[in-house]
């Protein structure tokens, strides 16, 4: 019978308080640009509390720019009216990161042209192999342009090559989703802006995944345990109070400790709970369930009623940064739920995921997204939990 090695995939947790000054948070929102979805699940209310619906992205809006050549996102004009005067996000559509031509556009003004080895050498633009291209000869580039550098300016000859070869050497075009959050003053509609292309707009689909009045039971955590294991590669961050787990090849991790008299459900089962409950998975354990006998895991407690709610479109990382904050607040000045927890998903073909760090697609999938499980206390304590495939470099 045939073997085959288990997909390998990334795992990191993290424990810490949001007015620890040494306290990440803030990095892990703002630097994962590229976001598809966002999930809420609050414990112990039948629906979303008004504190958090006020900042959630019922309303928000996206672009669908059909054949938009890149040489319109490296022009002068542009980067003046929309780089330099809000956050603008940009992401090709329908393209796959793994055999096509990929392009990205973050708020400071780093073009990324992720593209395969014959459109390099048509393009002629300076970029180095991608990472995870294990063949000995490199078949995918990365190309990085500064956009706001300084050096970026008619007359320099960094300026004019980009020009050149996105004008007369290759006219790259792609289908791209487009976030824009102006500063304050200033808007230009994306339809006037570029009136020569098709430009949709599109609002932000809201899911309702879950909304029960009846019993529940859910995870019994503490938001200081994390696990009864010894995990492959755990990290205590000196005076940050937070501990780094990281399981690079969870397959060869330690195996768990026996169940029984544990006082606490471990973080990661915790994760794969919410995981259930994110995709409509029923939770019950009965054993005639069809589709799943999956059950919360022990122990647990009973919470009367319980929301969760999904959004889907293009979500800034600025409005996942309200929804937080909103959340924190909410738990801390009602104290009526243990915890709450918010789970954001990336684009699975975009070519970063956290900063600048590559991001590809394994065997396992492009999944790359991230938890916040927040608790009531003093302080404000949190688990932040990230998962990812195996081609992808985070820290």
């Amino acid at each position: 019978m045939a073997k085959f090695d288990c997909p390998s995939c990334k795992l990191i947790v993290e424990k810490s308080m949001f007015n620890n000054p040494k306290s990440r948070h803030e990095y892990h929102v703002r630097d994962h640009h590229f976001n598809v979805a966002v999930d809420i699940f609050v414990p112990g209310c039948t629906k979303l509390p008004s504190d958090l619906q006020d900042v959630c992205p019922d309303n928000d809006v996206y672009w669908h720019i059909k054949q938009l050549p890149v040489l319109e996102l490296v022009q002068l004009d542009f980067i003046q009216k929309f780089l330099r005067r809000g956050d603008f996000y940009a992401l090709s559509s329908g393209t796959r990161i793994d055999t096509d031509n990929v392009v990205a556009l973050l708020p400071n003004g780093e073009l990324i042209l992720s593209v395969t080895k014959d459109t390099y050498e048509e393009l002629g633009l300076e970029g180095k192999p991608s990472k995870y291209d294990q063949r000995r000869k490199p078949t995918r580039y990365i190309v990085e342009v500064p956009l706001l550098n300084k050096s970026y300016q008619k007359g320099k000859s960094g300026y004019e090559r980009v020009q050149w070869c996105l004008k007369d050497r290759l006219n790259l075009t792609f289908d791209i989703l487009v976030a824009w959050k102006p500063a304050e003053g200033h808007h230009i509609e994306l339809d006037t802006y570029w009136s020569n292309y098709t430009c949709n707009k599109i609002v932000v689909n809201k899911q309702t995944v879950l909304q029960t009045t009846s019993a529940l039971s859910v995870p019994s955590i503490n938001s200081c345990y994390l696990a009864s294991k010894t995990v492959k590669g755990q990290i205590q961050a000196d005076n940050a109070q937070s501990v780094r787990e990281r399981c690079q090849d969870r397959t060869n991790g330690a195996s768990s400790d026996s169940d029984g008299g544990k006082e606490w459900c471990e973080a990661e089962e915790m994760f794969e709970w919410l995981g259930a409950i994110s995709c409509g998975v029923s939770c019950t354990g009965k054993p005639d369930a069809f589709i799943s006998t999956f059950s919360c895991p022990e122990p647990s407690l009973q919470v009367s009623g319980a929301v969760c709610h999904r959004w889907t479109g293009f979500i800034t990382p600025g409005r996942i940064k309200e929804m937080l904050s909103r959340l924190r607040h909410y738990l801390t000045s009602t104290n009526s739920a243990d915890w709450a927890a918010i789970t954001v998903h990336g684009f699975a073909d975009s070519p970063l995921s956290w900063h600048k760090h590559e991001h590809g697609y394994s065997t396992c999938g492009g999944e790359n997204l991230y938890t916040f499980v927040v608790f009531p206390e003093d302080g404000g304590k949190y688990w932040y939990i990230m998962a990812t495939g195996g081609n992808d470099d985070i820290s």
